[in-house]
């Protein structure tokens, strides 16, 4: 039995779930199925927090989104920040510290050895470095698990990762609310 760790970029799969799916997903069941019958030792969730004050209907959606990934065991939550841009008059949002953070921790799991297979939830080519460090330095199992259609795959990490697994609508209808 394998023991398995899970990394989930939580917007890029949020956005990747809903622009190809259109639906909201059970988290828990969605790991739980990534696992199989393996131990599932660890997942974690990297996710900046909405301002409050910025957009209240975001914000209080989110907390509850949270609320419900706190009772997931063996789910941590790593968070980063949203820093405020302009441009051109426009005000928007760039996350910030979770890919830093998801790249860290795949590495630096690898190294402590917690974990013998991983799956990396994300369609951003920037872990590839993080990815080919846990399997040349660690020898370490990475599954890119992509989420949408054949132009959101990622030309990197499939290049990098172990193996890549693509989430059917079959999957979907397993584990979504």
């Amino acid at each position: 039995m394998k023991r398995i760790a899970i990394y989930i970029d939580g917007s890029n799969f949020y956005f990747s779930v809903k622009k190809k799916f259109n639906c909201k997903i059970d988290i828990e069941k969605f790991c739980k199925k990534l696992a199989d019958e393996n131990n599932l030792v660890k997942i974690n969730y990297y996710i900046s927090p909405v301002e409050q004050f910025s957009n209240p209907e975001m914000y209080a959606e989110q907390q509850r989104f949270l609320r419900k990934l706190k009772k997931i065991d063996k789910l941590k939550i790593i968070f980063g920040r949203l820093e405020k841009r302009r441009q051109d008059g426009n005000v928007y949002f760039v996350e910030k510290a979770t890919d830093v953070n998801l790249a860290l921790d795949i590495v630096l799991d690898a190294q402590a050895d917690e974990y013998d297979e991983a799956f990396l939830i994300s369609n951003d080519g920037d872990f590839s470095g993080a990815v080919n460090a846990a399997k040349e330095r660690f020898s370490k199992t990475v599954i890119y698990v992509s989420v949408g259609n054949n132009k959101m795959i990622s030309y990197h990490l499939k290049n990098v990762a172990s193996q890549t697994m693509r989430i059917n609508q079959e999957f979907i209808d397993e584990v979504k609310l």
